[in-house]
């Protein structure tokens, strides 16, 4: 089986009818035929920042006084 990746461009033309805009397209060959089908969109997730994290510290407050020699 071969695949290839491509690209409607801008006004949506490949060499298919039907294609959208900008919009990826995976054209695979198998069967004796092409096979066109809308590329899967895969979100990436978002790093989290250092300042996130920070305000939650900021959030929760100073860690309260604990005289251990009472314990």
């Amino acid at each position: 089986m071969r695949s290839s990746l491509v690209k409607a461009d801008d006004k949506g033309r490949v060499s298919i009818r039907g294609t959208r805009k900008g919009r990826q397209y995976l054209v695979t060959a198998q069967h004796g035929g092409w096979w066109v089908m809308p590329s899967p969109r895969i979100k990436v997730p978002a790093p989290q920042m250092e300042s996130v994290i920070a305000d939650t510290w900021n959030k929760l407050g100073p860690a309260p006084d604990i005289d251990y020699d009472k314990i």
